[in-house]
């Protein structure tokens, strides 16, 4: 395996991905959706998420103890970003890595490259450019909650900069699993469009699933990392801890299936 093979196929990638269909699929909505909340955070955030509404409205959706820590303790609107990252990663990160494998296998275009290519340079190089183009996306979308925060919450500049890192690094690893899983269904499937949608039809049933066994047998099981959302709130250092390692966990078994998969697949 050549590192230096996969730093060019995943930086043409994502070249490709930026200017084309398959990159303004992910990067317009993704656009559009952080614009408007982070206007909305701008204008209105500075009072609003402070409010005693705001704040009974958090203890009821999570925990009194929540609502406390994130938007009293911590930069409020950093918290809000933090809170509304958790819950649309999983749908932007599967879309913007909905197409790692599926459509090049289908029109048999890696047959050239594997001249020059093994097939896990080719898998790990689509990976790294899916992974760069949805966290560069959203660094962005950090660094202008981060601005925002810095204008409107009342904390000082060094607590916004340590929270806005933190709130980076928890938002950077929750996306990681995502898109190797994506990568796990996108080396079974022949589109960009089914990828997509058998990967939200499996990653809802997984989920279902999860819920019910934890239910039944009263136990906190979590078959998709979304399960690990509200430990990574860091209300409790600890569990935030052992959530980032489930996360690593979960990228390890996608990428080692999405790799054994990929490795059998007639290209």
């Amino acid at each position: 395996m050549n590192w230096n093979r996969i730093f060019i196929l995943a930086l043409f990638d994502l070249r490709h991905a930026i200017f084309r269909l398959k990159g303004l699929v992910f990067l317009l909505p993704f656009a559009l959706f952080w614009y408007w909340l982070l206007k909305f955070l701008y204008e209105k955030g500075a009072d609003l998420l402070v409010s005693r509404e705001s704040i009974l409205l958090l203890s009821w959706l999570y925990k009194p103890a929540v609502a406390q820590v994130l938007l009293i303790a911590h930069p409020a609107s950093l918290s809000m970003f933090l809170i509304m990252a958790l819950a649309t990663t999983p749908f932007f990160a599967m879309l913007g890595s909905s197409d790692q494998l599926a459509g090049d296998s289908a029109r048999q275009s890696f047959r050239y490259i594997l001249t020059r290519c093994t097939r896990t340079e080719i898998f790990l190089g689509r990976l790294v450019s899916s992974y760069a183009l949805v966290a560069g996306a959203t660094l962005l979308a950090v660094a202008s909650a981060a601005c925002i925060s810095w204008q409107i919450d009342h904390h000082t500049p060094d607590v916004t900069l340590l929270y806005a890192a933190q709130v980076a690094i928890i938002t950077l690893l929750y996306i990681l699993p995502f898109v190797t899983y994506m990568a796990a269904i996108s080396s079974l499937m022949s589109s960009a469009l089914s990828t997509l949608l058998m990967g939200i039809m499996i990653y809802l049933v997984l989920a279902r699933t999860g819920t019910y066994l934890s239910n039944r047998y009263s136990l906190d099981i979590a078959l998709v990392p979304g399960g690990m959302k509200e430990a990574l709130l860091g209300i409790h250092p600890q569990d935030q801890m052992y959530a980032l390692i489930g996360l690593l966990v979960y990228t390890v078994i996608y990428g080692v299936l999405g790799w054994l998969i990929f490795r059998r697949r007639n290209l």
